[in-house]
């Protein structure tokens, strides 16, 4: 099972006062005995790369997804040699993009928007996150019907793995 972990997951898992720090830890534990595998974007561990810390750390230990590029060009990050797939590709990849801002709610980032793409892409069974404009409710479901990959809070993802 390949599961994606959001930007949100690893800062979590590194501070003891965050509610979901417990869940996420057990994530990182029992992702040791080979039920599931962890894997981080290149969006994500960009966005963790501004602030060199145990959180950034943690992210840099996980395989890394393949990395498609969306928006304009100065969205961009990476090189043209860290990117994956064809112009073809990154066409879809703008038109998901623009249609996860219509799933979700408002006030999703790029970064976020395109961790999910790259965690599809990757045929990844599950992308954590803790954003609620994706983990939501009403996004989460929207998004799961329309694209197949589930979007998961870390407790909801733990409670499936730890009943």
């Amino acid at each position: 099972m390949k599961i994606v972990l959001d930007t949100n997951c690893f800062i979590d898992a590194v501070n003891p006062t965050n509610p979901r720090h417990l869940h996420l830890q057990e994530i990182f534990k029992d992702s040791k005995s080979g039920k599931f595998t962890l894997f981080i974007s290149f969006h994500c561990l960009h966005e963790l790369e501004r602030k060199p810390d145990s959180a950034r750390d943690l992210a840099k230990s996980l395989p890394l997804l393949p990395h498609f590029p969306i928006g304009a060009w100065n969205e961009q990050i990476g090189n043209w040699s860290q990117f994956a797939g064809t112009w073809e590709d990154a066409k879809r990849n703008e038109e998901i993009q623009k249609d996860l801002t219509i799933l979700a709610k408002s006030g999703v980032d790029i970064r976020d928007r395109g961790a999910y793409i790259d965690a599809f892409l990757a045929n990844a069974d599950a992308f954590v996150t803790s954003d609620k404009g994706l983990a939501g409710k009403g996004p989460s479901k929207r998004i799961a019907d329309k694209y197949g990959l589930k979007i998961m809070t870390p407790e909801s993802f733990s409670a499936t793995i730890f009943p």
